[in-house]
């Protein structure tokens, strides 16, 4: 009986918690935009940016849930120095461009975190300099590769 009561307990405390998650607001640290294209062409259109630019590298991509969402790891390569000199141990952080290309009811969205998260996890001002150099970088680029502003 005992174990039980735990069981049910530890039940309604994950329930509790899943509930306040998915009715939580989204973190400043997230960049969200509605998008014209299905997510694995949005992918596809960055992914063409990107082998076009020495400017960007693509570090990683793939599918999720089934396909139905793309994620992609991104890099403005300009940025790195800056995570270096800031500590190696920041190099965990890289690439900084953590993108997710997703369909919710129907309407195509990107998620991005904003490259300032970096700071938020290792203040440091070459880290600063860093994303006030990548942050412009990374919203001209979803705006000319993927019109969203």
């Amino acid at each position: 009986m005992n174990t039980m009561l735990k069981t049910l307990s530890v039940a309604a405390c994950i329930g509790l918690s899943s509930a306040t998650i998915a009715g939580a607001d989204v973190s400043e640290h997230f960049i969200i935009h509605k998008l014209d294209q299905p997510p694995q062409e949005a992918a596809t259109l960055v992914r063409d940016f990107i082998a076009m630019s020495d400017d960007w590298s693509l570090n990683g991509e793939f599918d999720m849930m089934g396909g139905a969402a793309v994620g992609m790891k991104i890099c403005f390569n300009a940025m790195r120095g800056y995570v270096a000199a800031a500590g190696l141990h920041n190099l965990a952080m890289m690439p900084c461009g953590n993108l997710a290309l997703y369909e919710e009811d129907g309407v195509s969205y990107l998620s991005m975190l904003d490259v300032g998260y970096l700071t938020v996890l290792s203040p440091h001002p070459e880290m600063e300099a860093g994303v006030a150099l990548a942050r412009p970088a990374y919203a001209a680029m979803l705006s000319e590769v993927l019109g969203v502003e």
